[in-house]
């Protein structure tokens, strides 16, 4: 008699809760609940989507599994360990290769002062990777020319990109320390539509070729059903509605998600509106 053992999912997230305490003359005057007990599990190779208007608590909870936040209450698993209040020295081990961000604005998470080449090695001199400054060249020139640049670009800086480009920059020093899982937020956000459809395919392609898992964190429901597995709908901080792909965009139970379906754009004036 055989025994099935299922697999823990990539990422467990459960009951987080984030609140901001401002304190004055020693005591707390306001308390902010920005993420009320936000729950989902992701599975290897799949893309989930929190999606939600501004101020929802998703970039703060995208954050937070990053472990960019302090985490006030809840528990976040990756391959079913908690590294909830595990200390820097321990995640700069068991989390930072593993999960990568990609941040909105590419122009302030790279530093001006470095070229591209530089920032990417630098990332690798910090997780260990390459054993001397030539194998670390080689691997950022490696990682640059399969986000489509040339090892030509190598020695250029953030600002003889276009914004698009510098995303791929992004794209391409997250892909150099061979994470799991990479959280994107608004990643594409800021481009222009053409741009922004090169980057999601460039995404695709990665995702397929490198056996990733993206948490995606946006208020454009396009990109979602264009990249998404399932979905999380936020609003003011909780999960209001949780489901594949086609079921929220055919079928949504929550009046929020028929709010924020009807407010995407329809490129065709004669059309009516299906949510």
């Amino acid at each position: 008699m055989s025994t099935t053992t299922n697999a823990a999912p990539l990422l467990k997230v459960t009951d987080l809760v984030k609140d901001y305490v401002a304190r004055g003359f020693g005591r707390t005057t306001s308390v902010t609940h920005a993420v009320k007990g936000v729950s989902f599990t992701l599975e290897a190779g799949q893309t989930y989507a929190l999606v939600g208007e501004s101020g929802s608590g998703k970039t703060t909870t995208g954050r937070m599994i990053c472990r960019l936040e302090d985490i006030t209450s809840g528990s976040v698993e990756l391959d079913g360990r908690d590294y909830t209040h595990d200390p820097e020295r321990v995640l700069r081990q068991s989390l930072r290769g593993s999960v990568q961000m990609v941040f909105q604005d590419p122009f302030s998470a790279l530093n001006p002062r470095k070229t591209i080449g530089a920032a990417i090695e630098e990332t690798l001199r910090i997780r260990g990777l390459g054993s001397s400054r030539e194998e670390r060249r080689q691997l950022a020139v490696a990682a640059l020319e399969r986000v489509g640049f040339s090892r030509w670009h190598f020695d250029r800086y953030p600002h003889q990109f276009s914004g698009g480009q510098l995303q791929r920059v992004s794209v391409a020093r997250t892909l150099a320390v061979r994470p799991r899982l990479i959280v994107l937020d608004e990643s594409v956000s800021a481009l222009d539509v053409s741009i922004q459809a090169q980057v999601l395919n460039l995404l695709q392609e990665l995702k397929s070729e490198f056996s990733l898992s993206y948490l995606f964190i946006t208020h454009d429901l396009s990109v979602v059903r264009f990249m998404a597995d399932k979905v999380g709908v936020l609003r003011m901080g909780e999960m209001v509605e949780e489901g594949d792909v086609s079921q929220i965009f055919e079928s949504p139970e929550s009046e929020y998600t028929r709010l924020l379906l009807r407010s995407v754009p329809i490129p065709d004036p004669t059309r009516r509106q299906l949510v």
